[in-house]
């Protein structure tokens, strides 16, 4: 039988996958909500399109209220990081997240429910450095992507008079 502390240091190590991991998919899905409002202001009807389609959208978008053309260089680069990151997500995202010892540490090994049934299914081996790595990495892009939309295109409408000009109340 364990002691205790090394059954609770056992379930300190899962529930840190376990947070680290639900860090990752809230990092995705804010930072897809932030694309979808983005091709909303470009026309782009919502839809339940793969996360992929919609980043080629966001790549291609040209008339937005959200993204300056200044910044259509940098919304490409950003798209091309995101666009990288595609495969680790749909890893998680689609697989029961399982916790082993590999080479003598705790790593959550990521099966995608698509190759389970390959002969020889690849395996997404993760340590927790590395997830809440991930993490980070997808709220950075995220912000990036939130500073493009600081330098918005100027409405087409006038400015409002100025106070005192003719014509006022």
């Amino acid at each position: 039988m364990q002691p205790c502390s090394a059954v609770i240091a056992d379930m300190q190590d899962k529930i840190d996958f376990v947070f680290a991991r639900s860090d990752v998919l809230d990092a995705f899905a804010e930072l897809e909500a932030l694309i979808g409002r983005i091709l909303k202001s470009c026309g782009h009807p919502a839809s339940n399109e793969p996360f992929g389609h919609r980043l080629k959208a966001f790549r291609t978008a040209g008339k937005t209220t959200f993204i300056a053309k200044a910044n259509l260089g940098q919304r490409d680069h950003i798209a091309d990081a995101i666009a990288d990151l595609l495969p680790i997500r749909a890893d998680i995202v689609h697989s029961a997240m399982r916790l082993v010892t590999f080479d003598g540490r705790e790593v959550a090994l990521f099966v995608n429910a698509q190759q389970a049934f390959a002969p020889y299914p690849q395996a997404r081996i993760v340590d927790l450095v590395q997830l809440r790595g991930l993490a980070r990495e997808l709220r950075d892009l995220r912000k990036r992507v939130s500073e493009l939309a600081k330098c918005v295109n100027p409405a087409s409408s006038p400015p409002p008079p100025s106070p005192g000009a003719a014509g006022g109340p």
